[in-house]
């Protein structure tokens, strides 16, 4: 990244923050959900505002969306943060067939450390989840054992990193995991790194010769599903966490993913307040014509 254009965004972020710090002292700043069914042409131009919101409890918030349908159902995991327990577990929501919820969010792993951005993929007939868990500082895979609440942890992909916001692909023959982390002078919000195996469950990834790939508060953290769109394109969302974390999310085209090269191009990109007045949004998931995103507003503090 040009330092000058480093500079331009710290101090955004730091002015941000001042103020965010004023507005937050009477309120919360509270994430919830937005669903609603799209073709897969829909997907490299997402409407926000034309989805439906999902709120949850006034004392918790609900972020990162996965969806998944199975059997005829469909169900959102999510990350789910009681704000007395200060930190997030991964829940799901059931949803009927107006994608309303049909009962309250079900933990389905709740651990003594912080959980969030429940990553689903399926590979060999079984059904996984990458939750992020950067504070362990590894990379945990869990396996579902009786969908859709019975989940046991495997083994860990990753030792030894901070890494957050890990999201798994298979391209061209080669599985990839892409990840934020604090590694170096890397910071979580500004970096997005890749590794590579010959298998989703391996336990021996092999840095890009290019990490960090990204270098940017304004584009470089995971922000959900990497996806093929109607045209062919791979698209990878990616938060834009300018002025402030979370901010806007942005769609961009990889166009190279080699062990030795990465390119991409955005191709849209869009803030909470630009797509429904909401104060921030960060993630985008598709499954089976169920469109989700997150987005966050606030809402007053209790007495």
């Amino acid at each position: 990244m040009n330092p000058l254009r480093r500079v331009h965004q710290q101090l955004a972020r730091t002015l941000r923050k001042r103020s965010d710090e004023r507005d937050e002292r009477a309120a919360w700043p509270q994430w919830f959900l937005l669903a609603g069914l799209r073709e897969r042409s829909a997907w490299c131009d997402p409407d926000p505002a034309g989805l439906t919101p999902l709120f949850p409890p006034a004392d918790t918030f609900w972020a990162d969306p996965f969806a998944w349908a199975q059997d005829g159902r469909r169900f959102i995991f999510i990350e789910e943060y009681p704000f007395h327990l200060s930190r997030g577990r991964i829940s799901v929501l059931g949803l009927g067939t107006d994608l309303e919820p049909v009962g309250p969010a079900v933990p389905v792993i709740d651990e003594d450390r912080h959980l969030s951005y429940p990553f689903l993929f399926a590979f060999q007939d079984e059904l996984y989840m990458v939750p992020e868990s950067a504070a362990s500082r590894r990379v945990d895979l869990y396996r579902c054992t009786a969908f859709p609440y019975g989940w046991t942890r495997a083994s860990p992909l990753i030792d030894g990193i901070q890494a957050a916001d890990a999201t798994l692909l298979e391209h061209q023959g080669r599985w990839w995991l892409l990840c934020s982390a604090r590694l170096g002078k890397a910071r979580v919000n500004d970096s997005l790194f890749a590794f590579h195996a010959d298998s989703p469950l391996s336990d021996r990834w092999t840095p890009h010769a290019g990490n960090p790939l990204v270098r940017d508060y304004a584009g470089a953290r995971p922000g959900g599903r990497v996806f093929l769109d109607h045209q062919g394109r791979l698209l990878r969302p990616a938060q834009v966490s300018v002025p402030r974390y979370g901010y806007g999310l942005a769609l961009n085209q990889v166009l190279e993913l080699t062990p030795e090269r990465f390119r991409e191009r955005r191709i849209w990109q869009s803030t909470g307040p630009a797509s429904g007045g909401w104060r921030a949004m960060h993630h985008l998931d598709w499954h089976d014509g169920l469109m989700v995103m997150d987005a966050q507003r606030l809402v007053p503090r209790p007495d």
